[in-house]
């Protein structure tokens, strides 16, 4: 039975026996995830003083500006849903790598703060939906249907993440924050020959290769069966709050560590071994996925933040920390392959593109109000242990509802839910 962009087959060449083609696919998906994410959220953050600087702006003012790309992400990623159902996963994520590097190309002449916030906002996050995570995910996972994990983890690995901060210093520092801005426009047009070349899937032995939309696109999920099912609020309810925890992690943890009395150069160490466990981490957590499930991988993933959280309070040994801060942030890298996972499992394939875009505005409060309520509590408890302790709390209960689920779907044929 054929479907929109992730239609169920008996027997698939791309689901039995993964070729290079299926590979390359993951590759094109790596890329435009990388593109995609390293330029927002590791090209923010080594250029914020800069364009702080730049536009005379306050430091708030100046950090609005990725958390407007972030809630714009998430307000676009329901409709992306219904562009990969009629246009194809190649013509969205081409138009999203387009209209994303024109933002930063926009970038680079913008007059003003405000002109700057408009566009992190409108273009960069709509483009952010439109051929970041969402997209990549639901390409690695239609050519892997039987076993996703894996390539659910490559594709999802934020490389550039790590690496663009230090290119960015160096071209800031020799040639300008508006020369910075014109590289990232010219990372996108450079991925565009790749976007031209991406397949949804391959079905019957025969790839879909026009990126065209399917005749019979009605067995996608409506809205209201997807919204009306508890399966999916317990998912995107519980995942989003690991996912909020690990975003908290990454905003407090350098300030957490000091109030402890970790010196200025280890609690930045320890930031830094956080943000790179995230390489590893999304394929380790794409492989245990495929061997234990996906409720049980984000069980798992639940009960190591619980376990790292009380470890960060409970000691000032650096290599205990920074063992604590390694599973910090696999884990956090992690949920959104085993979320794409859990979504297929649940819901079947074809269904993937409105659960994902669905799920990220149902997670946007969480994500988007967690680490700035953390920083509130503390302000006012004048500690971060009450922090860690409701973090603690939260994902002891985020594990016990996965175990749960994860017997629960045991009993049960794959995407039974869609009954």
């Amino acid at each position: 039975m054929n479907g929109t962009t992730g239609e169920i087959i008996a027997a698939t060449p791309a689901a039995s026996s993964p070729d290079g083609r299926a590979w390359m696919m993951v590759f094109r998906a790596f890329l435009a995830q990388n593109v995609a994410v390293g330029s927002a959220f590791g090209g923010f953050g080594v250029s914020v003083l800069s364009l702080q600087e730049l536009h005379g702006a306050s430091r708030g003012e100046t950090a609005l500006a990725l958390s407007l790309s972030v809630l714009g992400m998430g307000l676009v990623s329901p409709f992306v849903a219904a562009l990969i159902a009629r246009l194809g996963l190649r013509w969205t994520m081409t138009i999203g790598a387009l209209i994303s590097g024109c933002g930063y190309g926009l970038l680079a002449i913008a007059p003003n703060m405000q002109v700057v916030l408009l566009l992190y906002a409108v273009p960069i996050g709509a483009g952010l939906s439109m051929f970041g995570p969402f997209p990549a995910s639901v390409l690695a996972s239609n050519w892997f249907r039987h076993n996703p994990g894996l390539a659910l983890g490559i594709a999802n690995m934020p490389l550039f993440v790590a690496l663009m901060p230090m290119a960015g210093l160096i071209i800031i520092r020799d040639q300008g924050l508006p020369a910075f801005y014109l590289t990232l426009a010219a990372l996108h047009l450079a991925l565009l020959p790749l976007m031209i070349g991406v397949s949804d899937a391959a079905t019957h032995g025969v790839e879909h290769t026009e990126g065209s939309p399917r005749s019979d696109s009605g067995v996608m999920r409506s809205i209201r069966s997807v919204l009306s099912s508890p399966s999916f609020w317990v998912m995107s309810l519980f995942a989003g709050y690991l996912n909020a925890v690990g975003i908290t992690g990454v905003s407090h943890l350098a300030a957490f560590a000091a109030e402890r009395g970790v010196g200025a150069e280890e609690a930045a160490g320890l930031l830094s071994i956080l943000g790179g466990a995230a390489i590893i981490g999304s394929i380790a957590v794409g492989i245990l996925s495929n061997r234990l499930g996906a409720p049980a991988t984000l069980a798992l993933i639940g009960a190591g933040m619980a376990i790292s959280w009380f470890v960060l309070l409970s000691t000032l040994s650096f290599p205990i920390m920074a063992l604590a801060a390694l599973t910090l942030g696999a884990g956090g890298a992690g949920i959104f392959p085993a979320v794409s996972m859990l979504s297929g499992r649940l819901f079947g394939q074809q269904s993937l593109p409105r659960i994902i875009g669905l799920y990220s505005p149902v997670t946007l409060p969480l994500t988007f109000f967690l680490p700035p309520l953390a920083g509130v509590l503390r302000d006012e408890m004048r500690s971060y242990t009450p922090v860690a302790v409701i973090i603690i709390g939260g994902c002891a209960i985020v594990t016990m509802v996965f175990l749960a689920m994860a017997r629960r779907l045991a009993d049960r044929p794959a995407q039974s839910a869609e009954a």
